[in-house]
């Protein structure tokens, strides 16, 4: 049987060629015999098959999921440290997919990696297999995929985007923290506030009037006025967050207000500022990563545009990226720009200077995620005593309410 490959000699070199042998585990024996690290081994003849058959009845498969299990950056973290690991230790693709796939407990990850296996047995490359699952891998994955197997250091990229997946996730994991404890706090306010309003306000309403206290002071009446509002119309409660969100969703997918709302988020009292940082890490952690893993530098600044899913800092990128086309250096766009700081103007224009830019970008990264640890930090410690003093307040207001006439009637008899 005559099988294909493509391995990494001794030397760096990528050679191909092709291989009579009694078995797929037969060819890659005797390339590593050779001294040859495998990339890949496939039998001669497999593409043409795969094209009349497989790939229509693959991705049928996977279009017949009507509740796809959601695959998270986790996952996809602990995919891409195996497949870097089985890949460096020699074994192909297909297989490592193959072992993959009987292992992965999300179904719908397990499902495309199983599609993945068979698209590469069948001659697909390993990057056109992954791009068939934009739902699961974006484009920034699936550009270091294919610029490692291009490169024919493709466990070398798998593990690099191993990392970046492991930075991506402990940042969602900052965000998601600092985001947490305020919206708890608010969460039960209202439950509490709800609570009082329809359970325990009508019951000092009916006292009142048994004891003849007909005139309410403002405060007491507007908090009755809602009292009734809820305990009639209870069912709506929900309504006005979920038109809302509604509303604000349909408004982000325009233009205009998509660009509105992105500046909104940036400049947003006190999450403003984590926002700004998080995307911001995100997307020079993104630019570095694609740099580093070889991939051409304005396809690399694109791609960090769309990662960081902000109209704002998006066009500071695209601005870049139109700049460095005509020949201008990433330093003086940045310096130009308001929105970056002059210090990283100056990394950037210092790993310039040395050759080192994807060093130097990832540096940028690792102090825009010091930056947001220590705002998040502060935060924190801001936070806590401000929503007690909130939560007291409010609860306060409605307990004053109702204890208010108690006291005037109070006085009324003494």
């Amino acid at each position: 049987m005559i099988f294909k490959y493509k391995a990494r000699t001794a030397t760096g070199l990528i050679n191909s060629g092709t291989r009579e042998a009694a078995s797929e585990m037969a060819a890659i024996t005797w390339l590593r015999e050779q001294g040859w690290s495998p990339i890949v081994v496939e039998a001669q003849g497999g593409a043409g098959a795969f094209l009349t058959g497989n790939k229509d009845e693959g991705n049928s498969l996977f279009s017949k999921e009507i509740f796809p299990q959601r695959v998270t950056l986790k996952d996809k973290n602990v995919l891409f440290k195996q497949m870097a690991t089985m890949v460096n230790a020699g074994i192909t693709i297909a297989g490592t997919m193959e072992l993959l796939a009987a292992q992965i407990e999300n179904k719908t990850l397990a499902r495309a990696i199983a599609e993945i296996r068979d698209a590469v047995s069948g001659g697909v490359t390993t990057a056109s297999a992954f791009a068939r699952h934009p739902n699961i891998f974006n484009a920034l994955e699936v550009a270091l995929i294919r610029a490692g197997e291009e490169g024919g250091v493709l466990d070398i990229s798998l593990a690099r985007l191993a990392t970046f997946i492991e930075a991506q996730y402990a940042l969602q994991k900052k965000i998601k923290g600092a985001m947490m404890y305020p919206s708890v706090i608010m969460f039960f306010t209202l439950i509490t506030l709800v609570v009082l309003c329809v359970f325990i306000v009508p019951l000092f309403r009916a006292a009142f009037v048994n004891i003849g206290i007909q005139k309410m002071p403002f405060l007491t009446s507007v908090v009755f006025g809602i009292s009734d509002v809820l305990k009639s119309y209870w069912y709506l409660i929900p309504v006005p967050f979920i038109l809302g969100y509604m509303a604000l969703r349909h408004i982000d997918r325009t233009v205009e207000g998509k660009k509105v709302l992105d500046r909104m988020r940036l400049h947003a009292p006190l999450f403003g500022d984590i926002i700004f940082k998080s995307i911001m890490a995100r997307a020079f952690r993104t630019l570095a990563t694609l740099v580093t893993a070889g991939v051409s530098i304005l396809d690399a600044i694109e791609m960090s545009a769309g990662v960081a899913d902000n109209y704002v800092i998006g066009e500071a990128f695209r601005v870049m990226r139109e700049r460095a086309q005509n020949g201008v250096m990433l330093s003086i766009t940045i310096k130009e720009q308001k929105l970056f700081p002059s210090m990283v103007a100056h990394m950037v224009a210092v790993g310039e200077e040395t050759g080192q830019v994807d060093d130097v970008l990832s540096k940028v990264a690792d102090w825009y995620d010091m930056e947001l640890d220590e705002k998040i930090k502060g935060l924190t410690s801001v936070i806590e005593p401000v929503m007690i003093v909130f939560v007291g307040l409010v609860v306060g207001l409605v307990v004053a309410s109702v204890f208010v006439p108690i006291i005037q009637a109070m006085q009324q008899f003494m």
